[in-house]
């Protein structure tokens, strides 16, 4: 936990908020900036202010002006800003080659730049993780139902091309059965990639007895104090949805937010849940 105060910069989902109870909880009150899918959160209970798009380079002198040292980036964001078409006050103005800069590439690439703009500016950037350590995956089976052969096949071939996948930073996540990937994920995210398995899967491409399981990896380059790959109740029933047997993630380089709600949402899917160290044993 950071000696000064800690900033949130919060995207949508829960997971921004168990990082705030968290810091609560050590006596610490952070700040909330939502961010992005944030803005449609209740942040009432927590000191906060939202900043629009066009209002980002305002953000660091209102942090100095409270006191925070350090920042965590968590949450989701579905849609990035395109600053072409905002009318920026005159501290986004001025920053505007370096926005333009940092929006380029993908999305670890972009992560990183942000962070480096905060360190830049004096800021110390914290990881989820070291706030909250125990939403990391755990190696080897977290849940009730064991993967069979087969299905750990599947978890590790899918493990490998989600990696593959990482190194091109294009996505995190992959489909796939004991013989074949049957899917990457895309800038769609992984939502819509399981919807495209579930649809191919009702088309007969996918055999009604082939084991397939999703796996998010973290990427080879990845900075671990950005967007770690993740799950929730959510991608257990939309894996569940699209005919899945399982979900793998790396361990100790991903979170289950919401831990007992995950299991529990598992074990109602019949669906397995596996973490795999980088060295590809469960």
């Amino acid at each position: 936990m950071a000696d000064g105060r800690i900033a949130i910069l919060a995207g949508g989902g829960l997971l921004p908020r168990i990082v705030a109870e968290k810091i609560s909880a050590k006596g610490v009150s952070p700040l909330v900036v939502p961010i992005a899918d944030g803005m449609s959160e209740g942040w009432a209970d927590y000191d906060h202010r939202h900043f629009h798009w066009a209002r980002t380079g305002d953000v660091f002198s209102f942090l100095r002006a409270n006191g925070v040292s350090h920042v965590v980036f968590c949450g989701t964001i579905s849609i990035r800003p395109d600053f072409r078409s905002l009318l920026p006050s005159v501290r986004t103005l001025l920053m505007l080659p370096e926005i333009f800069r940092i929006v380029r590439g993908g999305d670890d690439s972009l992560l990183r730049a942000v962070g480096g703009a905060f360190e830049r500016r004096g800021f110390k950037v914290a990881s989820v993780q070291s706030i909250v350590p125990e939403l990391l995956t755990p190696i080897g089976p977290a849940s009730l139902r064991k993967p069979t052969a087969d299905e750990l096949a599947a978890t590790q071939r899918a493990h490998e091309a989600a990696v593959r996948l990482g190194e091109l930073d294009a996505g995190q996540a992959a489909v796939a059965s004991p013989d074949r990937v049957i899917a990457f994920e895309g800038i769609e995210g992984t939502r819509e990639m399981l919807e495209r398995v579930a649809d191919l899967r009702s088309r007969g491409r996918i055999g009604r007895s082939e084991p397939c399981v999703l796996f998010k990896a973290f990427k080879p380059q990845q900075d671990e104090r950005f967007d770690l790959p993740s799950i929730g109740t959510e991608t257990v029933r939309e894996a569940a949805a699209a005919g899945l047997c399982g979900i793998g993630l790396t361990a100790g380089r991903s979170l289950i937010i919401g831990r007992e709600d995950v299991l529990f949402a598992l074990d109602e899917q019949g669906l397995f849940l596996v973490g795999l160290e980088d060295g590809n044993q469960p």
